[in-house]
């Protein structure tokens, strides 16, 4: 009886320890990929991290958004199709890649914020995209970006079938019509 118990022990000892480690571990690699916002990384600055309810949060491994060091365009318009809207595209932080992945695909599609952006490649980074609506907004309220009030942005959210969502820092988001040309700034998760 005294074997059984001895070796029971053991084994609890062993999961104890194992368990022990593994939480350990899990902490240390959450700690060394922390960021705070305005930090160079990723090929970029941090600008956002992201929060509880917000859509790929983790308690346990940091996840935010990069904001690329320059523009990308001075002034492009959204899309050269202009007049049919891009069905699907959704404003929530998390859905800026597919936003930019539905605005490249549309049948017709040869120039655009999008593009650029989905082109962009920064040292080892090339998945970057245009920002969705809240995205942007994260971004515009972030005081990361020292932009002027002509400074506007596109974001990858539609708004109607002729207009899409941008925004300009300091101010709340807005709709231009997607023929204007306006400034294009890549982003990346990580």
């Amino acid at each position: 009886m005294k074997n059984t118990t001895t070796r029971a022990s053991r084994i609890w000892i062993g999961v104890l320890v194992t368990g022990l480690f593994i939480v350990a571990v899990s902490a240390l690699s959450f700690m060394a990929t922390r960021g705070e916002k305005g930090d160079r990384y990723g090929g970029g600055i941090v600008y956002y991290i992201l929060q509880p309810g917000d859509p790929g949060y983790e308690a346990w491994k940091q996840h935010g958004l990069i904001v690329a060091l320059n523009d990308q365009s001075n002034g492009t318009e959204w899309s050269n199709i202009k007049d049919i809207p891009v069905f699907n595209t959704k404003t929530a932080i998390g859905s800026g890649r597919q936003n930019t992945e539905l605005i490249t695909a549309q049948k017709g599609h040869i120039s655009s914020a999008a593009k650029l952006c989905a082109d962009y490649a920064h040292g080892d980074y090339s998945d970057w995209y245009l920002p969705s609506r809240d995205e942007l907004n994260k971004l515009c309220t972030s005081n990361v970006l020292s932009c002027d009030y002509e400074d506007e942005h596109w974001s990858s959210s539609g708004a109607t079938p002729n207009d899409a969502w941008s925004q300009i820092q300091g101010s709340a988001p807005h709709y231009q019509m997607k023929q204007i040309g306006i400034k294009v700034r890549a982003i990346r998760s990580f």
